[in-house]
C-alpha cells in the first residue's frame, strides 16, 4: 500500500503537490487550536464552591383590587368588545380567595363612572393573591332601564378572572398592592 501511495504522489505535479500539503498543514493547525482551546476550556474549571447570595426578601403587602363594569350595547352582545358601552351604576363585585387557611369573601358596589375599588381583609397579603379572583354578579338597579342583565364572558366576568399587580400604592401609612381586573361588562338579552 505505501507503494501505491509513493507513486500516486510521485505521478502529481510539484504544484498539486505543494497544494495538497498547505491543505494538510492548515487542517492539522486547525485541529491543533481546537484540541488547545479543548485543554483551556476543561482545566480551567472553577474549583471554588459557587457563591450563593441571600434570597431576596419580598415585603408581605395588603391587598387592594379596582376594576370597572361597563353595559354594552345591543349590536355588540355576545362579542368581546367594550365598542359603544357605558358605564354601569351600582353592579355588583364579587372578590374571593380560596386559600384553605385563610378565605376571603367580599362585595362592593361601582360608582356613577361604573368604578369599583376594595381594600381586602388585612389577614390577605401578597402572599396568597394568586388564588383570589374578582366577577361580578349583579347589573343593579341602573341596568333595568337599559335591560342589561346577562353577565358577559368578557375578561373572565363569568368565571372569574384573576388579579393582575398594577401598582404600589400607600393608603393610611400601610402598603398595599394595587391590582386591576376586568373590564366587565353585562349585555343586553337582545335577538340578532
Amino acid at each position: 500500500m505505501a507503494f501505491n501511495e509513493s507513486i500516486l504522489l510521485h505521478s502529481l505535479s510539484l504544484k498539486q503537490r505543494t497544494e495538497m500539503g498547505t491543505s494538510v498543514i492548515k487542517a492539522l493547525k486547525y485541529l491543533l487550536l481546537f484540541n488547545i482551546s479543548l485543554t483551556f476550556i476543561y482545566t480551567n474549571e472553577v474549583s471554588a464552591s459557587p457563591v450563593t447570595l441571600p434570597a431576596a426578601k419580598m415585603s408581605r403587602r395588603l391587598v387592594a383590587v379596582q376594576g370597572m363594569v361597563y353595559c354594552k350595547s345591543c349590536k355588540y352582545s355576545g362579542i368581546n368588545t367594550l365598542l359603544e358601552a357605558s358605564p354601569l351604576q351600582g353592579s355588583t363585585v364579587k372578590f374571593a380567595c380560596n386559600n384553605t387557611k385563610r378565605g376571603v369573601t367580599m362585595e362592593t358596589k361601582t360608582d356613577k363612572n361604573g368604578y369599583f375599588f376594595m381594600l381586602a381583609p388585612n389577614k390577605l397579603t401578597t402572599y396568597g393573591f394568586h388564588t383570589c379572583r374578582a366577577w361580578p354578579t349583579n347589573p343593579g338597579p341602573a341596568a333595568a332601564t337599559v335591560t342589561c342583565t346577562v353577565p358577559s364572558q368578557l375578561n373572565n366576568g363569568t368565571t372569574g378572572a384573576m388579579l393582575k399587580p398594577s401598582k404600589s400604592i400607600n393608603i393610611a401609612e400601610r402598603g398595599y398592592v394595587l391590582f386591576s381586573v376586568g373590564p366587565f361588562a353585562f349585555e343586553p338579552a337582545c335577538t340578532r
